[in-house]
């Protein structure tokens, strides 16, 4: 028969009390100590039932107390010597305060312990080897095995109350997480879809002038133009008519962030100062989306507007030392992606550098790759939680280099500070990306 371990351990509770008990009144007449009746077969009998009914404590506390309070009248009522075996009355009650709600605890309490005062009352005025002072034993010995349990009960439903809470908001910070997730990819999808668009703009305009220029050539070289052309325009019709679902996308995902992000905080507000904690990576940056950037007719970011954001960010009290090398051309999608990697970084190291920190920026532009790293000296403080979770911001980041194959590296600096490199590969046929080295350090 296959036990709980709750069940073992009331298993062993019954078991133990019943050997102690058995054993004092197997002992008790052996040695003729016993003060009044002797124990015979029903005396013993009733020690059984008095202490096996505790196997059932958690699981039927009501059955098990009045199964025990019955066997332990008869046995005192029959003038039985003391025993052990007592004590499985005090763990009933117990059970009763500890697994019961309060009201029906309460109710079956009054009841033993009325019926308890009125026999212990019976056998003071009728007996003479009762004194007055058992009807207060008897009603403390009902009163503090309840009062225990009442604690434990108190203790018990304090810890499941905590639990739900944790469990609720570490719900919300998924939900957030999530949204969060959905909102970037959904704006990368957007700036890459107006990168795409623009190259394919141009692929179609000149193949326009080709077939143009070409009109008294061979006819399948103009027809191949036509058809270039068509499907060029074919092609940016349907891109932008999904730009409409793209960026409704995005506005839902982040309107959903917003209202969960304020639930969340409402839940966990007493935990470690709200759902995106004390670390690195909030999602809204400086400049571009996350700021005061221009509306979707503006031109795309790139690695040509870093020193404007360099200047922005000193602008706001964050000096920073901007490295340029390289003059390798790289794709606009790569550029833009390097762009939001550097925005989001300044934009942490802002927040949470602390006061006199200075942040660095270095760029570089090979072939096959552009490597970005962006570090700060601040002394910020930032929680083992928050640095194993990182942030939203970081999340984004993730998501733009996952989505280029390249790799991201964050993590305190040697020293004091925080330091992010990607390595964002071109997606040339002779490149040969090369991973970033960890970054190892503590705060």
């Amino acid at each position: 028969m296959h036990l709980s371990r709750q069940r073992l351990g009331d298993v062993a509770i019954a078991a133990a009390l019943l050997v102690l008990a058995l054993m004092s009144a197997f002992n008790a007449g052996a040695l003729g100590l016993p003060v009044g009746r002797a124990h015979d077969a029903f005396g013993y009998a009733l020690l059984v039932a008095q202490v096996v009914p505790l196997v059932w404590r958690q699981s039927a506390p009501r059955t098990v107390l009045w199964s025990v309070f019955a066997p332990w009248v008869a046995y005192v009522g029959l003038g039985y010597s003391d025993n052990p075996a007592s004590f499985a009355l005090y763990v009933a009650l117990y059970g009763i305060a500890a697994y019961l709600p309060r009201r029906s605890a309460v109710t079956h309490g009054v009841v033993v312990a009325g019926l308890t005062l009125a026999w212990t009352a019976v056998g003071v005025l009728i007996t003479d080897y009762v004194p007055w002072t058992s009807l207060i034993a008897a009603a403390l010995a009902v009163v503090v095995p309840m009062m225990i349990g009442f604690v434990d009960h108190r203790r018990r439903e304090r810890i499941t109350e905590l639990e739900l809470a944790e469990e609720r908001r570490e719900q919300a910070e998924r939900v957030i997480a999530a949204d969060a997730v959905r909102a970037e990819r959904a704006r990368i999808a957007r700036e890459l879809h107006d990168v795409v668009a623009h190259e394919i703009t141009v692929m179609t305009l000149q193949a326009e002038g080709a077939r143009r220029l070409a009109r008294d050539a061979d006819p399948r070289v103009t027809e191949a133009l036509a058809t270039i052309a068509a499907s060029g325009r074919t092609g940016l019709s349907e891109m932008q008519r999904m730009i409409g679902l793209l960026r409704a996308s995005e506005e839902d995902a982040e309107r959903a962030e917003e209202r969960d992000r304020e639930a969340a905080r409402a839940a966990g507000a007493a935990g470690t100062g709200g759902p995106d904690g004390p670390g690195r990576g909030g999602s809204r940056g400086v400049g571009g989306p996350d700021g005061p950037e221009p509306d979707g007719r503006a031109p795309m970011p790139s690695l040509a507007g870093l020193p404007a954001l360099a200047q922005q960010v000193e602008d706001a009290g964050l000096p920073v030392e901007l490295s340029l090398s390289g003059t390798a051309e790289v794709p606009a999608g790569v550029e833009l992606s390097a762009y939001r990697i550097v925005q989001e970084a300044l934009t942490n190291a802002m927040k949470h550098a602390g006061p006199g920190a200075r942040a660095r920026v270095r760029i570089e532009r090979r072939p096959d790759a552009v490597e970005v790293a962006v570090e700060d000296d601040g002394r910020g403080a930032i929680s083992e939680a928050a640095r194993q979770s990182g942030g939203h911001g970081l999340r984004g980041m993730a998501e733009r280099v996952q989505a280029l194959g390249g790799t991201l590296d964050y993590g305190p600096r040697r020293g004091g500070g925080f330091r992010v490199a990607a390595v964002l590969p071109t997606g040339r046929d002779d490149a040969v990306v090369r991973g970033a080295r960890r970054v190892r350090g503590a705060r």
